[in-house]
């Protein structure tokens, strides 16, 4: 059966901005959440899974081994909030360049014009892209991005820039 479960809309405060902006081609939402982050999550499901483990055994090593993921999962929250503000929730492509916004707020913008490559980046099994400017400003094209390879095809085709050869799709 195919997947018939309509397309991630962007938040209400990118949707705002989106539609302030001219010329849009094309809109990629990143439909992932703070909490979903695994610095975040791993531990907490640890936590809980030894807290119950070790309660209904009786267990002090789970008990205890559950306190410490708890405590690891309490530190993690303000890391991953802050690294959460610098994560693009929506990247907005137009006929003069790119976007990257968080919750309505933009964090980078590229103009086609000043886009020198795009550079594929693999990095422990994520496939990121990054949209390069001005010899070291980059965007970064997240693999949570929905569609984020067709987001890199449609920014080739925008930009004018000439793919590299391990830029070119594999058959």
């Amino acid at each position: 059966m195919p997947d018939t479960a309509p397309p991630p809309q962007p938040h209400a405060r990118d949707r705002a901005a989106i539609e302030a902006m001219r010329d849009v081609v094309r809109v990629y939402v990143n439909d992932s959440r703070w909490w979903q982050n695994a610095s975040f999550a791993l531990p907490l499901i640890v936590s809980v899974i030894s807290l119950v483990v070790g309660l209904v055994l009786q267990r002090a090593e789970g008990i205890g081994f559950g306190l410490f993921a708890g405590v690891v999962t309490l530190i993690m929250i303000p890391v991953v909030l802050l690294t959460w503000r610098s994560t693009a929730t929506s990247i907005v492509l137009t006929k003069t360049g790119a976007d990257a916004l968080h919750v309505g707020k933009v964090l980078h913008h590229v103009d086609w014009r000043d886009l020198q490559r795009i550079e594929r980046v693999e990095y422990l099994g994520n496939t990121r892209y990054k949209l390069v400017h001005h010899d070291t400003e980059f965007l970064t094209v997240e693999s949570e991005i929905e569609e984020s390879a067709d987001l890199v095809d449609t920014a080739f085709a925008l930009s004018g820039v000439p793919r590299q050869a391990e830029d070119t799709p594999k058959a």
